[in-house]
Protein backbone atom coordinates (compact mmCIF):
# COMPACT_ATOMS: atom_id res chain seq x y z
CA UNK A 1 0.00 0.00 0.00
CA UNK A 2 1.43 3.62 -1.32
CA UNK A 3 -0.75 5.58 0.69
CA UNK A 4 0.94 5.27 3.84
CA UNK A 5 4.38 6.10 2.09
CA UNK A 6 3.63 9.38 0.97
CA UNK A 7 4.13 11.65 4.20
CA UNK A 8 6.94 9.22 5.37
CA UNK A 9 8.65 9.88 2.20
CA UNK A 10 8.43 14.05 2.55
CA UNK A 11 9.67 14.16 5.55
CA UNK A 12 12.38 11.52 4.31
CA UNK A 13 13.40 13.76 1.51
CA UNK A 14 13.28 16.89 3.37
CA UNK A 15 10.11 18.13 2.96
CA UNK A 16 8.83 17.66 -0.84
CA UNK A 17 5.37 17.21 -0.99
CA UNK A 18 4.18 14.69 -3.65
CA UNK A 19 0.44 15.53 -3.18
CA UNK A 20 -0.25 19.23 -3.05
CA UNK A 21 -3.89 20.15 -1.83
CA UNK A 22 -3.59 23.56 -4.11
CA UNK A 23 -2.11 21.50 -7.05
CA UNK A 24 -3.75 18.22 -6.65
CA UNK A 25 -7.23 18.88 -4.49
CA UNK A 26 -8.84 15.72 -5.40
CA UNK A 27 -5.97 13.59 -5.14
CA UNK A 28 -5.04 15.09 -1.84
CA UNK A 29 -8.83 14.94 -1.03
CA UNK A 30 -9.06 11.24 -1.99
CA UNK A 31 -6.15 10.01 -0.20
CA UNK A 32 -6.65 12.10 3.20
CA UNK A 33 -10.49 10.58 3.08
CA UNK A 34 -9.20 6.98 1.92
CA UNK A 35 -6.59 7.37 4.97
CA UNK A 36 -9.10 7.90 7.68
CA UNK A 37 -11.43 4.56 6.78
CA UNK A 38 -11.53 2.63 9.67
CA UNK A 39 -10.29 -0.64 7.64
CA UNK A 40 -7.30 1.59 6.13
CA UNK A 41 -6.43 3.35 9.43
CA UNK A 42 -6.67 -0.05 11.33
CA UNK A 43 -4.10 -1.51 9.17
CA UNK A 44 -1.43 0.83 8.39
CA UNK A 45 2.32 0.57 9.51
CA UNK A 46 3.44 2.74 12.55
CA UNK A 47 4.44 6.20 10.88
CA UNK A 48 7.86 5.98 13.06
CA UNK A 49 8.91 2.68 11.63
CA UNK A 50 7.92 3.87 7.94
CA UNK A 51 10.59 6.87 8.29
CA UNK A 52 12.94 4.64 10.03
CA UNK A 53 12.90 2.20 7.15
CA UNK A 54 12.74 4.89 4.11
CA UNK A 55 15.92 6.29 5.96
CA UNK A 56 17.82 3.32 6.03
CA UNK A 57 17.37 2.13 2.84
CA UNK A 58 18.19 6.11 1.79
CA UNK A 59 21.54 5.62 3.59
CA UNK A 60 22.18 2.04 1.74
CA UNK A 61 21.38 3.48 -1.39
CA UNK A 62 23.45 6.35 -0.65
CA UNK A 63 26.43 4.28 0.41
CA UNK A 64 26.02 1.87 -2.65
CA UNK A 65 26.25 4.71 -4.80
CA UNK A 66 29.34 6.58 -3.45
CA UNK A 67 31.68 3.23 -2.81
CA UNK A 68 32.13 2.58 -6.41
Amino acid sequence: MVIHMLAPMEEVVGGVKFTKADSFPRLHAWVRHFSEHPVIKGNVPDYTRVVDFLEKRRELYWKSQHNH
